[in-house]
């Protein structure tokens, strides 16, 4: 009778997958985001493990400024994934989401958490380079999201030029001619970003410096559910 039930269960789930999708995931609409914003709190609260953590990281990937709120609660955004040992798969789907983003499309929190895998993926720049042999077009879908109108130590340039001084220290104890490339790349973009005589549009192509507003994109949640949400955070739930 148990097993009649569980496949029973499973059924109604695979009957219904895109429906509890757009519940959990979905972006689209006001309610879709309401719905997802509620998981995300939920998730939050379970915590991040090495068993759920591309649930967090699918969250991310929608890029919506309620729902990540609701994610990240009060962490610090940079270290939501340093509990998750590094892997080739996601610094590959860190790099991928930058790729994906013009400057100016990504909610700055979202940012900070892709630009935490990659600094930690990359602390030690040739046991991150055997875990993902990053490219000369990775460099510049990651400096491409450096501001020039801002200093050193706006939060984003500051963790990306950190992240490039850790990638110009690639190859420090062998002399592979692919890390001394990139090596010298990533000196480039930095050099580039502290010399005034230079710009990023000599060192990144102009295409991927091209900014983009991300509200102009972005769906908020309902007035009710926005409501409802601040009451339950003001309640402490």
């Amino acid at each position: 009778m148990e097993g009649n039930i569980e496949n029973e269960y499973s059924e109604i789930i695979q009957r219904n997958e895109q429906i509890i999708l757009n519940g959990i995931f979905g972006i689209s609409n006001p309610i879709e985001v309401g719905s997802s914003m509620a998981f995300a709190k939920y998730l939050s609260h379970v915590g991040i493990t090495s068993r759920n953590y591309l649930l967090f990281l699918k969250i991310v990937e929608g890029n919506n400024k309620w729902v990540v709120d609701e994610l990240i609660s009060d962490r610090d955004p940079r270290l939501l994934f340093s509990v998750i040992r590094p892997n080739t798969e996601l610094v590959k789907k860190a790099f991928e989401f930058l790729s994906y983003w013009h400057p100016g499309q990504i909610y700055e929190k979202v940012l900070l958490i892709i630009l935490g895998i990659v600094e930690y993926t990359f602390h030690k720049p040739d046991d991150g380079f055997s875990l993902y042999p990053i490219t000369i077009t990775d460099l510049h879908n990651l400096g491409k999201f450096l501001d020039e109108k801002k200093d050193q130590e706006y939060s984003i340039n500051e963790q990306i030029l950190s992240i490039l001084d850790r990638i110009i220290r690639l190859g420090e104890y062998d002399t592979e001619v692919k890390k001394s490339i990139i090596s010298k790349h990533a000196y480039n973009i930095r050099d580039a970003f502290f010399d005034n005589t230079k710009s990023l549009l000599d060192i990144i192509p102009k295409l991927l410096l091209v900014r983009l507003n991300r509200e102009d994109r972005e769906v908020s949640p309902s007035k009710e559910y926005v409501d409802f949400a601040l009451k339950i955070n003001n309640n402490g739930l």
